[in-house]
């Protein structure tokens, strides 16, 4: 049972009426969107001993349509498990009082600007604290609103160097700490180590010059990929040819195709929007390009925009920062990452979604929650998502640690790459665990092009 509404748009899915929603969650956690009927009455609901306490307001910014809507499409089941969960249900004990949770989903639509405008909406409207999710087309504009307007935030699935950056970091003297704001994800140094040691497979199998193509937009992250990529891969062996940094959605890649195809390089990695890498790829197949190993990034990391380029995708390697073969378990129910992968196959969502990680944020915020004295003081708040430390289902979160920078915590990834399926028409198969050594191994890595 999905949100009736996000933001202002409807979400997919039957509409669900107050009685028949209040049956399906209990009396501790309420869904809605912002504005909703369901938001409305939500205040009058109370979780069990909670007396006049005030329900726990947590809002989540995510595209659930356009562009990036691949990254938002496990986010409604993941709320279905999380309103099944005994804190979201019954509700959060807080300083001996047990408060009812509201949680209010919000489509960003794939917007910049809407992102920013929804943070600032929630935060007005007085929400306790607010979650976004999926690249920094949603993250940065949300926590660039949560911290100037004083609301704790839960970030993820934002490569750590462009969200630090944005709030006015520097990576490489990472001594700014925000106030309100923590993450947990991947740098884009964590992903050119993650594709070095898949080069070097295909190296050593076919000889290659060691040359990589790569296509960096200007937007944030190709600026922090064009500087964090070519002196670590440099220092692997690998030289590096970079295009210009175009500008997101363009449409003809014909002068950085004949770029790559004239320094014939055997490597080619990027990191576009989803659909700006299904025009150039279709148009470097087109134009000849064909390098021995494509790793990309930020694309083709969920089946839906892997099928929809069919078999031009095959052999086409990318990173994941969550695998069903993982260790990890959720902190509320014991469940395993398989266990969560199978339930959402057999639900009929097809095949597992790494997304389906984004549960650890709803983990996150309970473990703040549920360790100070008031949940509606946001500074206290705010003070304690900077000192959560659990094991999740997205892995070990410890945003005390210091990271790679304040607040920031690292799951790191594996190697995967989409060969041609026997269950689905492609499946994501982990190929390298360099990073991640807890992944599974479950196929050999291939070459995109001999």
């Amino acid at each position: 049972m999905g949100p009736e509404r996000a933001g202002d748009s409807p979400l997919a899915g039957t509409p669900i009426g107050r009685r028949s929603l209040l049956r399906g969650v209990g009396a501790g956690a309420v869904l809605a969107g912002a504005g909703g009927v369901l938001s409305a009455c939500s205040s009058g609901i109370k979780g069990a001993n909670s007396g006049s306490t005030k329900s726990i307001t947590i809002g989540w910014i995510h595209p659930l349509t356009g562009p990036l809507a691949g990254f938002g499409a496990a986010d409604n089941w993941v709320v279905s498990k999380i309103k099944q969960t005994t804190p979201y249900k019954n509700g959060f004990k807080v300083g001996g009082k047990t408060y009812p949770v509201t949680i209010k989903s919000y489509d960003s639509q794939s917007s910049v600007t809407r992102a920013g405008d929804l943070a600032r909406s929630a935060i007005l409207s007085g929400v306790d604290m607010l979650l976004a999710s999926s690249t920094p087309e949603t993250v940065n504009a949300v926590a660039s609103q949560a911290e100037s307007l004083g609301t704790p935030l839960i970030c993820s699935n934002v490569p750590w160097e462009s969200w630090y950056i944005n709030l006015g970091g520097n990576p490489a003297k990472p001594t700014l700490k925000p106030k309100y704001v923590v993450m947990y994800f991947l740098g884009a140094e964590h992903l050119v180590k993650c594709f070095i040691p898949m080069w070097t497979r295909i190296h050593a199998q076919l000889h290659t010059n060691k040359v990589v193509a790569a296509a960096f937009p200007n937007d944030s992250d190709g600026n922090a990929f064009r500087a964090v990529f070519p002196p670590i891969a440099k220092a692997a062996g690998y030289d590096f040819v970079l295009s210009s940094p175009y500008p997101d959605g363009t449409t003809n890649y014909s002068s950085m195709i004949a770029q790559f195809k004239a320094a014939k390089a055997d490597f080619f990695t990027n990191v576009p929007l989803p659909p700006d890498f299904a025009t150039m790829w279709k148009q470097s197949i087109q134009q000849g390009f064909r390098p021995k190993l494509a790793t990309v990034a930020k694309v083709l990391l969920f089946p839906p925009d892997a099928y929809a380029l069919g078999s031009e995708a095959y052999n086409v390697a990318t990173d994941t920062w969550w695998v069903p073969t993982l260790p990890w378990t959720s902190s509320f129910t014991g469940e395993t990452c398989q266990q969560f992968a199978n339930e959402f196959e057999t639900s009929g969502h097809g095949q597992w979604n790494a997304n389906i990680s984004n549960y650890s944020l709803f983990e996150a915020a309970h473990s703040a929650f549920t360790s100070v004295s008031d949940p509606h003081d946001k500074a206290e708040v705010a003070d304690a998502i900077h000192k959560v430390n659990i094991h999740a289902l997205a892995g070990p979160l410890n945003f005390a640690s210091g990271g790679p920078a304040p607040g920031v915590a690292i799951t790191p990834p594996a190697g995967v790459q989409w060969q041609k399926g026997t269950k689905y028409p492609l499946e994501m198969q982990i190929v390298d665990n360099t990073l991640l050594p807890e992944a599974k191994i479950t196929a050999d890595l291939l070459p995109t092009n001999k």
